[in-house]
């Protein structure tokens, strides 16, 4: 019976080298581009570039039908896909091996192939937000095959919404092996309700292009996992995220007061409508917060409930469960 090969490539934006040192699982592995590829361009419609990034571009032209000076502008500036200081673009890459009856049964393995994606490569990649800041992010996905002239013959493909953050997603070299224990430890979806809603809120925060709507929907992430109730909000989310996150006395004093700052701007923008007083500084802070408070709290391992009761049993600077 024949056999015909379905590749897959997703193109990464805000990432530099060092996601070459990320191991993925099931086939899944990342690549710097270009390599000596086999596609040959059919057209001088493109414009004079060193920036080694050509095979990519060259592949979308033909996916997508698209002049190559349009692929360029999509890749760069538009998604900053490409590491500009790096002269790179990174691409993440598997392929499946299928025996081939007729076109639909193509069609249904290149589903099963995208089930493989969103069920395992997109969670690793929320995983990788969640260990550390950096909107590390997969704008285009393509299935294709390549005819016997090497001629990509396109299936699918998938475009996500993006909000372009500066600078790349980093890892530096103590932070590979600690990503891959993370990988290990955390399993997405969190069983625990206001984990995932938390989490689900911190997500959609990375693809909201409004500073302001992207702030309120981190503060529903942050109220999801430390509100006790609709009483003295502000006091007591800044307090239960201050013993959570305080090592010491004064570093909670001082998270304390930064989050009731962030709140106080919350609610000068929802009930005053000041909209020009959250920045990217105040959106990064409670991030950081959020995420911080995901991580421990998941290795509490307690119930909101629970949670807060052991909150409340505690002053700033105690944890017990450090210890």
């Amino acid at each position: 019976m024949p056999t015909k090969t379905i590749y897959f490539m997703g193109i990464l934006s805000n990432v530099d080298s060092s996601i070459l040192k990320v191991n993925f699982d099931h086939g899944f592995k990342v690549e710097g581009r270009p390599d000596s590829g086999q596609l040959q361009v059919r057209t001088n419609d493109y414009p004079n570039d060193t920036l080694n990034y050509k095979e990519v571009a060259h592949l979308i032209y033909h996916l997508e039908g698209l002049p190559l000076v349009e692929v360029y502008k999509k890749l760069d500036p538009d998604l900053s896909c490409l590491n500009v200081s790096e002269k790179k673009i990174y691409v993440i890459t598997n392929s499946l091996e299928i025996d081939i009856i007729n076109d639909n049964e193509i069609s249904t393995e290149v589903e099963k192939f995208n089930e493989s994606v969103h069920g395992y490569l997109y969670p690793m990649l929320q995983l990788m937000r969640l260990f550390k800041e950096g909107n590390i992010s997969m704008p285009w996905i393509y299935y294709y095959s390549l005819d016997n002239d090497g001629t990509p013959r396109p299936y699918k493909r998938i475009m996500m919404p993006l909000r372009v953050l500066k600078g790349p997603y980093t890892l530096e070299g103590s932070e590979i092996r600690k990503l891959s224990k993370f990988f290990k430890n955390i399993k997405l979806p969190f069983t625990e309700p206001s984990l995932q809603i938390a989490f689900e809120n911190f997500e959609l925060s990375y693809r909201i292009s409004d500073i302001n709507l992207s702030f309120l929907t981190l503060m529903i992430s942050l109220e999801a996992l430390l509100n006790p109730g609709n009483q003295e909000l502000t006091y007591k989310v800044s307090r239960n995220t201050a013993v959570l996150l305080g090592g010491k006395e004064d570093d909670s004093k001082n998270i304390f007061l930064k989050v009731k700052k962030l709140y106080d701007k919350r609610s000068k923008f929802v009930h005053a409508v000041k909209s020009n007083i959250i920045n990217i500084e105040d959106l990064s802070k409670l991030r950081y917060y959020i995420r911080e408070s995901i991580k421990e709290i998941n290795k509490i391992g307690k119930n909101k409930d629970e949670l807060i009761d052991l909150l409340n049993s505690c002053g700033f600077g105690e944890r017990p469960w450090r210890k």
